[in-house]
């Protein structure tokens, strides 16, 4: 996998690393990245997420995609505990892959007693939904705007940012560079997803 590719990701997203509650979270963020890199990527990122459990299988440690969206979805269950309902929830698989990086992993959701996700590399099984186009596309759906009242995938016309990284995303999937396939049949799931996923809401 292109690890060093991928490494540059996550410089060009800094907005995916949220800030502690109680402040300095970016010294800590930069902490615990090299703390991941010292022990070979513990396979574990299941912590105090209020319940969530976020794994990586064995073998996904070596996909950095992999690895930056379980850090993103812990983080934003962290920081907003409130996602936990839409987390919770969710059941299924989304498949997602990056062809400028010839990266792909699969999410596969389970409902138990709480919710749990384990993170894949490649694809595994028979996805729901797959995802697919260039990096900086999947990457902005860790950026897309939230209506606060209704929760949904839409911009205040008031945020110029947040209207930005909507029209990025239509206008790719409009161009042919990004499918989301499966999305009419599953847009509960989606609707879910999106929020955990996203910084905002």
């Amino acid at each position: 996998m292109q690890i060093g590719l991928l490494g540059r990701w996550s410089k060009r997203w800094p907005r995916i690393t949220l800030p502690s509650r109680s402040g300095g979270g970016k010294a800590r963020g930069q902490a615990a990245a090299a703390t991941r890199e010292r022990n070979g990527f513990a396979s574990a990122l299941a912590g105090g997420a209020g319940g969530a459990d976020v794994t990586l299988a064995p073998g996904a440690e070596e996909n950095g995609l992999a690895i930056m969206l379980g850090d993103l979805v812990r983080q934003n269950l962290e920081a907003k505990p409130k996602k936990m309902v839409d987390f919770d929830a969710l059941e299924g698989r989304v498949s997602i892959v990056a062809d400028d990086a010839d990266v792909a992993l699969t999410l596969v959701f389970e409902r138990r007693a709480a919710g749990s996700l384990t993170i894949h590399d490649g694809i595994v099984g028979i996805p729901d939904v797959t995802i697919r186009g260039g990096s900086d596309t999947i990457m902005a759906l860790s950026n897309m705007p939230l209506l606060t009242r209704l929760g949904l995938p839409l911009p205040d016309p008031r945020d110029k940012e947040g209207v930005a990284v909507a029209r990025s995303i239509v206008s790719a999937m409009l161009d042919g560079t990004f499918h989301i396939y499966g999305m009419l049949f599953h847009l509960p799931m989606m609707m879910r997803l999106t929020r955990v996923m996203s910084v905002n809401g």
